[in-house]
Parts: C-alpha cells; sequence; structure tokens
C-alpha cells in the first residue's frame, strides 16, 4: 500500500483505512521482531552453555580419550618457564 499526498478516491476515509491497516501490520511486525529477538537470545545462550559443557569435559580428558573420541590433539611446549619466566631456546 502506498499513501500518496492527494486525497484518495475514497476520501478520508479510504485514507483512515489505510492507515488503520498499516499501524495494525508495524504492530503485528513489531510483535514478530520481538519474537525472532526472544529467539535469537535463546540460541545464544543454548550455545554458550553447550559450549562450556563441552569445554568443561573436553578439559577433563586426558589426551588418549581425547583422541579416541576423534579429536585432534596438539601439544604446544612453552619456551619461557611458567614459574622463573627463564627462557629454554
Amino acid at each position: 500500500m502506498t499513501i500518496s499526498e492527494d486525497t484518495p478516491e475514497g476520501g478520508p476515509e479510504e485514507l483512515r483505512w489505510k492507515i488503520d491497516r498499516l499501524l495494525e501490520q508495524m504492530e503485528r511486525d513489531n510483535a514478530e521482531l520481538e519474537r525472532e529477538r526472544r529467539s535469537h537470545r535463546a540460541t545464544k545462550q543454548d550455545l554458550a552453555e553447550a559450549l562450556d559443557r563441552s569445554l568443561n569435559l573436553t578439559s577433563r580428558l586426558t589426551v588418549g580419550v581425547l583422541r579416541k573420541a576423534g579429536f585432534t590433539v596438539e601439544i604446544e611446549l612453552s619456551n619461557a618457564c611458567d614459574t622463573c619466566g627463564e627462557d629454554y631456546s
């Protein structure tokens, strides 16, 4: 629907009807947007919880168990001592 500056053929009543329909559509669109936002927030929360669970599980498993489960495990050694900071290079 478009509203022009000219008075429509149906007069002010038709214009009022068009405005009312547009307002109703806007209310429906706003309600749908809010539902989508709630859904998005819930999905983000579910993802964060799943990632936390995954990290908790994998941090407790040994390298052998992780490899058997199909994970690629890479172990990197530090170039410096964690306690004294001395460089191993």
